[in-house]
């Protein structure tokens, strides 16, 4: 604690890149955790972090603008590593939405308080298993190493908004998009036939009630897909969470001036 007291300033640089990250990432979005929270628990992570980062090489500014930049920098690292996560999360959300869409629980909706957004309630479900996984894969100690890590690549003040990092960003999220619909395309593909085929017999049978036949037909097959699809969810998020801390310090050395 001496030493955090004699370096206040960098401490405080430290402070605000993991306060930062912790505000904007998605597991602490709920509103059972107030601001108090967030940011005691970014102090707690600075002081454990602090003691094993070398600060040999970092200056701060002694005007208070040039200050106030480089806290800005600060900020837009946390958030960076933030949006990662809120990237990854977004997979899941999307295979819960066109599962939702396709077994008519469009109107079933809930407060995802992960992602702070309403939508159908089996996207909910399927990000509360991610955050599941996510602590079960052990992608919190990942996080933290990438955050250790990013202080070692980015040192205050010498960061940039490279053409590499846009493109990363903008990969990740394509590769979001391609996992969402990966996930969800055996649960379509048996919904669509499932369509195909009421659709015959309200040909065929025009006495028949379809809407009160396929209803709960298409949502006793749709939760049994969801619940077939899980073992593949699991499969899929353990490998994207061993690649976490690759993708958070490739990202760093993007921003590296």
């Amino acid at each position: 604690m001496n030493y955090v007291l004699k370096n206040s300033p960098l401490f405080l640089l430290v402070f605000i890149r993991i306060s930062s990250f912790i505000v904007f990432v998605p597991f602490f979005n709920n509103t059972n955790y107030t601001i108090v929270i967030k940011v005691a628990f970014g102090f707690l992570l600075s002081i454990l972090i602090f003691p094993v980062i070398n600060t040999s090489s970092w200056a701060v500014p002694d005007d208070i603008l040039s200050f106030i930049a480089l806290v800005t920098q600060e900020i837009l690292i946390g958030l960076l590593a933030a949006l990662v996560l809120i990237i990854l999360l977004f997979a899941l959300e999307l295979v819960g939405h066109v599962l939702g869409f396709q077994m008519a629980f469009s109107m079933a909706r809930a407060v995802d308080a992960t992602m702070q957004s309403r939508t159908n309630i089996i996207g909910v479900f399927l990000v509360l298993v991610g955050t599941m996984l996510f602590l079960s894969f052990r992608g919190d100690h990942y996080i933290i190493y990438a955050i250790k890590r990013s202080f070692d690549i980015l040192s205050p003040g010498f960061i940039v908004v490279s053409k590499n990092l846009i493109g990363a960003l903008s990969k990740l999220i394509t590769n979001s998009f391609i996992i969402g619909f990966k996930l969800a395309a055996p649960a379509i593909i048996l919904l669509l036939f499932v369509d195909l085929t009421l659709g015959v017999i309200g040909k065929t049978s025009q006495k028949m009630q379809i809407f009160f036949v396929g209803l709960p037909l298409k949502i006793s097959i749709g939760m049994f897909s969801v619940s077939m699809i899980l073992g593949f969810i699991t499969l899929v998020w353990k490998v994207q969470i061993e690649s976490l801390g690759f993708y958070l310090i490739k990202l760093f050395e993007f921003m590296r001036l």
